[in-house]
């Protein structure tokens, strides 16, 4: 599936609101700060642009070979594909 900014939306949407529902005094017993509240919702929200890219990025790459050495004197090219991590 290509990426899809509205369902990106609503999981970045859900996060919010996963904070949002909870009072001051709920987040600062969960994560001891305010500092640390603004730090763990920003990184649940980059979580979930993670996992979008990686379940909906598609990267194609062409790749060109060449080949040169002492005990070959070949030249090639070619494409490849594969999975970039």
């Amino acid at each position: 599936m290509a990426m899809n900014k509205d369902l990106l939306g609503v999981d970045l949407y859900n996060i919010r609101q996963m904070f949002s529902n909870k009072t001051m005094d709920e987040l600062i017993d969960e994560y001891g700060t305010l500092e640390n509240i603004r730090i763990e919702a920003c990184k649940k929200e980059a979580e979930v642009i993670i996992n979008h890219l990686k379940n909906n990025v598609v990267v194609s790459v062409n790749v060109n070979v060449t080949t040169t050495g002492t005990a070959s004197n070949h030249t090639g090219t070619g494409t490849g594909t594969g999975i970039i991590q």
